[in-house]
């Protein structure tokens, strides 16, 4: 069988993925960002978006995410602008942006993960692509 978009001459939107470390500006706790990851995964799911987020704690408090987002070009771009008009956090500092060949997270909205410390660097610089 042939491919209806192929008949149609459209082609689909290019994959893409954005990865970024920053700086939550207000106080997150579990249930904050509980709601957080309940709006992403929704938001996502409905967009063609997946990826996963890492959130760094101390003293029981989120002071650093890391992020790795993907999807079709357009959507990522509307999420990207999601992300940066988002006033909970600052100091975005991308760390790949381009075209990717294939998912990471296929079967995850968003993926989680806490992290200490000890780990924050290790797990950050692997899911960003930027080993420190």
């Amino acid at each position: 069988m042939t491919d209806p978009v192929e008949i149609l001459g459209h082609e689909p939107d290019p994959l893409h993925a954005l990865a970024y470390l920053s700086t939550p500006t207000v106080p997150f706790s579990d249930g904050a960002v509980n709601d957080l990851l309940l709006a992403s995964r929704t938001w996502n799911a409905m967009h063609a978006i997946t990826g996963k987020l890492i959130v760094l704690e101390e003293d029981g408090k989120v002071v650093r995410f890391a992020q790795w987002i993907e999807g079709p070009r357009s959507e990522l771009d509307t999420c990207i602008r999601r992300i940066v008009a988002d006033d909970r956090h600052a100091s975005i500092d991308v760390r790949r942006r381009g075209p990717v060949e294939a998912r990471r997270f296929p079967d995850w909205d968003m993926a989680f993960a806490h992290a200490d410390a000890a780990s924050f660097e290790g797990q950050s610089g692997e899911l960003t692509g930027t080993p420190r």
